[in-house]
């Protein structure tokens, strides 16, 4: 159970630093690593990764920066000083933008004697599919082919794995290899709706298609009794 722990990564998608705080002091005996998002880091800013440090938790900073390599580089660096184990980028920034980004964490880290955060590489977000990628003139065969490209492209640049939809997971480790991290949204339990999410699959599901980390939200945060919610997703994780 500890190790499917740490599988586990909670969206803290809500608006005001006393909810946050309440998710995480409930909920940190059962969740490895908290998601911090948009929404929350512009409602409190870093004050957050602190109240997850105090509770021993893992900060995934799900920011997904995409600008000029220099402006992600630099906003890598304030990350690495925070501490946060885990933050994204888009990987359609391009191959320089990862590749000086993973040079300013591996320097950041090194000057500050700490071991530096996972980068990971958004590659197509779990609310689209082909359509949409068609109608954004990206002419591809079907999404898990832009997908495992733009995986390519971000492991040869330094990124140490991607955020992709469960269905793409096996065909990743597949072609890049068991070490390459693939963190995955798009999870919702058999007892939960998909929302507003296209790409999905269950926790048992992707665990054993080798994800790395399964993000999940909702289902817990919207739960009438969430530990009792993270349990039975943590049972499920674990079923052969």
């Amino acid at each position: 159970m500890k190790n499917l722990k740490e599988k586990l990564v909670l969206a803290l998608d809500v608006s005001n630093l006393d909810e946050a705080k309440k998710l995480i002091q409930e909920l940190a005996e059962y969740v490895g690593v908290f998601k911090v998002g948009k929404e929350l880091f512009t409602a409190v800013g870093p004050e957050i990764f602190k109240v997850i440090k105090e509770n021993g938790g893992k900060i995934f900073a799900d920011l997904k920066y995409h600008d000029i390599p220099n402006t992600v580089a630099s906003a890598a660096r304030v990350l690495t000083r925070y501490g946060v184990e885990i933050f994204n980028i888009h990987a359609t920034g391009g191959k320089e933008m990862i590749r000086q980004t993973r040079e300013a964490i591996e320097d950041e880290a090194n000057k500050l004697g700490v071991k530096r955060p996972k980068l990971l590489a958004v590659t197509v977000l779990t609310s689209l599919d082909n359509s949409d990628l068609k109608e954004l003139k990206i002419n591809v065969e079907n999404t898990g082919d832009y997908v495992l490209h733009l995986a390519k492209m971000a492991k040869e640049s330094g990124a140490d794995g991607i955020v992709c939809s469960p269905l793409e997971i096996e065909k990743v480790k597949k072609e890049l290899g068991d070490d390459f991290i693939t963190l995955t949204p798009g999870i919702r339990p058999s007892w939960s709706n998909k929302g507003d999410q296209k790409r999905v699959m269950t926790p048992k599901e992707a665990i054993k298609k080798g994800t790395d980390y399964i993000v999940i939200g909702r289902p817990i945060r919207n739960a009438e009794n969430r530990v009792e919610a993270v349990k039975k997703i943590l049972k499920e994780m674990g079923e052969e």
